[in-house]
């Protein structure tokens, strides 16, 4: 996989092929940041961060800071060794569950959450996500196509995926 776009352009980012996990493709996350515009002084919340390409990215588009969010410690270490390789010293780093995070965090200008499809609390995580906004910021949420979930602002659709966008 490759970063995009922005500072760190085609710097590769390398993953497991053990590892399971589903990186969001290239075409999904070019139009995440296509939507996001600008992350000049934003600080970006990656949950069930899994490679970490989404939060590089976000990096290498300006984000002032990039929090990864893991429970798999193989996971996170892989992201860690993948971030020694780039020039950007605002990454924050861990090995927590995703919503027992969000109950205790600050908040963010942008987070993206990618749970495992298996993941039948979809809408809990959602509100957690919502309390966790700072004002105008923008929730990203990377879930199967036939998953129902209401309230959001936009959707993009790509294959068995949808990226659904809540706007503060």
């Amino acid at each position: 996989m490759k970063i995009l776009a922005g500072q760190f352009k085609n710097h590769a980012i390398h993953s497991n092929k053990k590892f399971e996990y589903r990186p969001t493709t290239s075409i999904a996350r070019k139009s995440i940041f296509d939507t996001l515009k600008s992350l000049e002084g934003k600080h970006f919340l990656d949950l069930y961060a899994g490679s970490g390409i989404v939060g590089f990215e976000a990096a290498s588009r300006g984000a002032e800071s990039v929090t990864f969010i893991e429970l798999e410690r193989k996971h996170m270490n892989q992201i860690i060794i993948n971030a020694k390789e780039i020039q950007y010293s605002n990454f924050v780093f861990m090995v927590r569950d995703a919503k027992r995070f969000l109950k205790k965090s600050t908040s963010y200008d942008v987070i993206f959450a990618d749970p495992p499809y298996t993941d039948s609390e979809t809408n809990n995580l959602v509100k957690l996500c919502l309390n966790r906004l700072n004002k105008g910021g923008v929730l990203v949420l990377e879930c199967k196509s036939h998953e129902f979930l209401a309230g959001y602002d936009k959707i993009s659709k790509f294959g068995g995926t949808n990226i659904l966008y809540w706007q503060r």
